[in-house]
């Protein structure tokens, strides 16, 4: 009997772009049904009770919500596949404290960007320094992370999509929106090398070029 395997998602949502790559990584077949987050579906309401939000994963009748638990439930649920989670335990403590390190400032690198985008052209340029500085603060605290993934081979190879390789590729195209609207560099590759050289792996991968949305479209959409 074959599985049922839907996502439900939205076209832009980073959340959903992690569940979709780890799908695609891990060779799962799986239906997307793309969601109007202004008049959410029944279907996601009922799948999602809790916080009414994508991404969800619904497996045979059964509702996983977000993204880092849907990861892991994927990585659990089809073993014989490629592994996404490291071996180690001490590898796996890694990329859960640093997948976790991105996900709570998250709020900080979009309230930044809302920010910026709400204010008057004269206004701009206080709120682009301000954000700017929030930005490297916090590159720089994840480019020391990256490093030690980076030498205990936690990330991408060339080969197979890793835990931490699905969790941070959607940021790469909201990372080159950002940039083009705010006027400076999120990810410097002198000051972050290990940051950046990653990015740039990841960007050549053939699932990640597949997932992640058309620049002009992206940037059209956070415009308006």
């Amino acid at each position: 009997m074959e599985e049922e395997v839907k996502l439900l998602s939205f076209w832009c949502s980073g959340f959903g772009m992690r569940v979709e790559l780890a799908l695609k990584a891990k060779g799962i077949k799986y239906k997307y049904v793309e969601q109007d987050l202004s008049n959410k579906s029944r279907l996601l309401l009922n799948s999602n009770p809790v916080y009414n939000k994508v991404p969800v994963l619904i497996h045979n009748g059964n509702s996983i919500c977000e993204s880092r638990v849907i990861i892991e439930y994927i990585d659990e649920t089809w073993p014989a596949t490629p592994g996404l989670l490291p071996d180690h335990p001490y590898d796996r403590y890694l990329v859960r404290f640093w997948s976790d390190f991105i996900d709570k400032k998250q709020p900080e690198i979009w309230s930044s960007f809302a920010d910026f985008q709400s204010k008057s052209m004269e206004e701009k340029s206080a709120v682009m320094k301000k954000a700017e500085s929030k930005y490297a603060e916090l590159t720089s605290t994840l480019e020391r992370g990256v490093a030690e993934l980076e030498t205990r081979g936690c990330l991408y190879d060339g080969k197979d999509l890793k835990y931490m390789d699905v969790f941070y590729a959607p940021s790469l195209a909201w990372i080159d929106t950002i940039e083009t609207l705010m006027g400076f560099k999120i990810v410097d590759g002198e000051k972050c090398p290990c940051l950046y050289r990653w990015g740039q792996s990841l960007i050549t991968n053939p699932l990640v070029k597949s997932t992640l949305p058309d620049a002009a479209k992206l940037l059209d959409y956070s415009r308006n």
